[in-house]
């Protein structure tokens, strides 16, 4: 198996999970009126898809243990945040919205770390990688700070998350190329 190359299987998981995050942002979107509970499944299982992702990082035994251990925590975090969401549905929207909110944000620094921390990445994948980072950091602390905001901005806010994720997943998952392949890359040449 190359390294700048996924097999088939992974390419198809890839692009598999960005479209059930495109689909799930869509439904957030379309039916908003139907309650926080729906908003924490989607939610939750867009989160349970993030956080597997990044944890699947570890399956790259030559990167750094540094950078193997973070995607595991990031994406370990994400999935523990996603499944509390999802067991204790009752919590109070602030509760939700903190978590969430934490969540993006560790997804956020997890994408932020390895496009800058790995310099021989392409070009092009760094600066994906960076904006998705960027944008859903901005993301979480615009739902921090904006708690009151009605219940439609935060489907709308969190729902734009879930898109861009999934829009993401799914190019980098067709060209084959996903930032994965070009993290064991540059590990491997420094």
């Amino acid at each position: 198996m190359s390294l700048f190359k996924q097999p088939g299987w992974l390419r198809g998981l890839e692009i598999g999970a960005g479209l059930l995050a495109v689909i799930l942002a869509i439904s957030v979107f379309a039916f908003p009126g139907i309650g926080v509970a729906t908003l924490i499944v989607l939610l939750g299982v867009g989160l349970i898809f993030a956080g597997v992702r990044s944890a699947s990082v570890a399956g790259y035994g030559r990167l750094s243990k540094g950078m193997r251990t973070l995607g595991v925590i990031t994406g370990v975090l994400s999935i523990v945040l996603a499944i509390t969401v999802l067991v204790f549905p009752g919590l109070a929207l602030i509760s939700l919205v903190a978590l969430l909110s934490f969540g993006l944000m560790l997804y956020g620094i997890g994408t932020l770390s390895v496009a800058f921390s790995l310099k021989a990445m392409a070009t092009w994948l760094r600066g994906l990688a960076a904006t998705v980072g960027i944008l859903d950091i901005i993301l979480s602390v615009a739902v921090i700070l904006l708690p009151g905001v009605a219940l439609l901005t935060l489907v709308a806010i969190l729902g734009l998350a879930l898109f861009v994720a999934g829009v993401e997943m799914c190019v980098t998952g067709a060209v084959g190329r996903t930032w994965l392949g070009d993290v064991a890359k540059a590990a491997e040449d420094l």
